[in-house]
């Protein structure tokens, strides 16, 4: 291990350890939360921190999204005509090389032809949900994606987004009719099925998401107050893996969802 790595390590075990200790009144959690000292100072209980706890974290993520749409505008009026990648590990490298993944995701998954209209839309949420997870790598931060209601926001939203492309491809009867399946006799049973499948996929994006971001960081809280030092930073890299992983696999499965809804050949 390189003197450069060990620096890394020690100096992430550090910040891992230093907020224990500060917690007020030395409460069950290992890590801190911030946002209960803000909501603390409105005059909150416990019960009305854990409710407001992800809206702080979600509106945090919101801001420093907005932040960094600002600064990759600045970046590129700056280049002006010039397109050509800097080759340099900066912004609008890591943002164009976000868009470009998103972009091929896309083509792959809904088409060429009609991935168009949705590219926002994925790399919106892909890009909300990796920096609210992001930020739960600060200690101190609770990520708003670790919260079960946030994740239902965001897979009703894409619920609403693959219904809305699948009504206006096929026509409102046409894409009922595109849960009946090819049999009339067997279309009741067939159709109450899909109904209820197609009910069920934003529930199943928010816990896949809610259930690895809350594990991810139970075991660093319980790591952390068991060995103060080394293994909390290795877990932190673990969790930067799962931040991007999950980011993708959600924006993954909002892509099925919305090819599945304008498919015709079903």
């Amino acid at each position: 291990m390189t003197k450069k790595t060990l620096k890394i390590f020690t100096s992430l075990s550090a910040l891992c350890w230093s907020t224990i200790g500060l917690a007020e009144g030395g409460g069950d959690a290992p890590i801190i939360s911030y946002y209960e000292f803000l909501l603390h100072s409105f005059g909150m209980d416990h019960h009305q921190m854990e409710d407001w706890k992800p809206v702080i974290g979600s509106f945090l993520t919101l801001l420093l999204t907005f932040i960094l749409g600002l600064l990759y505008k600045s970046r590129v009026q700056k280049a002006g005509s010039d397109v050509v990648p800097s080759g340099k590990f900066d912004l609008r490298g890591i943002v164009e090389t976000v868009m470009e993944f998103i972009h091929d995701l896309a083509n792959n998954i809904i088409g060429p032809e009609k991935s168009a209209p949705f590219l926002s839309t994925l790399f919106g949420v892909f890009l909300f949900i990796f920096v609210s997870n992001m930020t739960g790598l600060v200690p101190g931060f609770t990520p708003a994606t670790e919260s079960f209601s946030t994740n239902l926001v965001i897979g009703l939203f894409i619920f609403l987004v693959f219904n809305g492309a699948g009504i206006k491809e096929h026509g409102l009867f046409g894409y009922l009719k595109h849960f009946a399946g090819p049999l009339l006799l067997l279309a009741p049973l067939i159709f109450g099925i899909e109904i209820i499948g197609l009910l069920v996929r934003p529930v199943s994006l928010a816990l896949r998401l809610y259930g690895n971001i809350f594990g991810d960081h139970l075991v660093l809280s319980v790591f952390t107050s068991l060995t103060k030092v080394v293994l909390p930073s290795m877990l932190l890299f673990f969790g930067l893996l799962v931040a991007c992983l999950q980011s993708f696999v959600f924006t993954l499965l909002s892509g099925i969802y919305i090819s599945m809804a304008i498919a015709h050949d079903h």
